[in-house]
């Protein structure tokens, strides 16, 4: 008996096949997916460096708001000033803390031939990436560090810190006219609130520099 020959496939033709129940099947060619355009060191540093404003912003309208309904202080615009300094010198300590780290895992990590030991979880190919993020961390310290002797760049977080501070201060009291007075901040709030703040801006610029690096590698 002769075995009949199956057709081969027609490139670009979906196939056709058999279900369990003997009813044609027809299987889609493969599509490959687009790849993303890779993010640059200098785009990275920018978006980063919107991050850290947004964050610090946050960070000093809360400092007055908890500062005039706990502490009944008034609002100075050279103290607050200050606040913003202090901030913008921790932010980029935190981000030289960050380009520090992965060069360690450079240095220790990877062998002459770019090869990743055992102790990590990366592969051969994220030495390129740990590179463009120990970078991305390094370049925007030093960002953050000239915006300390701005003093356009700190008045301008001092005025959009006060503005929000005030709307949000006038919207809560308007919300609680009709019911009874406002309770002041919790104290755990206050101190929880930085550990709560720069979790948020680690995570959002580690998922930056992962869609950096990962980009780059391809």
């Amino acid at each position: 008996m002769v075995r009949k020959r199956e057709p081969r496939p027609v490139p670009g033709r979906p196939e056709v096949g058999r279900s369990k129940l003997g009813r044609p099947k027809l299987s889609r060619p493969y599509v490959r997916q687009p790849v993303a355009e890779p993010i640059s060191l200098e785009r990275a540093v920018e978006e980063g460096l919107l991050i850290a404003r947004s964050a610090l912003t946050m960070e000093v309208k809360n400092r007055i708001i908890v500062s005039a309904l706990r502490d009944d202080h008034r609002f100075e615009a050279a103290e607050t000033a200050s606040w913003v300094v202090l901030e913008l010198i921790k932010l980029s300590a935190e981000q030289a803390e960050y380009a520090e780290r992965m060069s360690e895992l450079v240095n220790t990590g990877t062998d002459r031939r770019r090869t990743i030991s055992k102790e990590h979880d990366y592969g051969p190919r994220d030495y390129r990436m740990l590179t463009r993020r120990g970078l991305a961390y390094a370049s925007l310290s030093t960002q953050l560090m000239r915006l300390v002797d701005d003093p356009d760049y700190v008045a301008s977080v001092v005025e959009d810190a006060r503005g929000k501070a005030w709307s949000e201060l006038g919207n809560a009291i308007g919300s609680r006219l009709d019911c009874g007075p406002m309770q002041h901040p919790d104290a755990d709030y206050t101190l929880e609130r930085d550990t709560r703040l720069r979790a948020l801006v680690a995570i959002d610029l580690a998922r930056l520099w992962r869609s950096a690096g990962a980009n780059a590698a391809r």
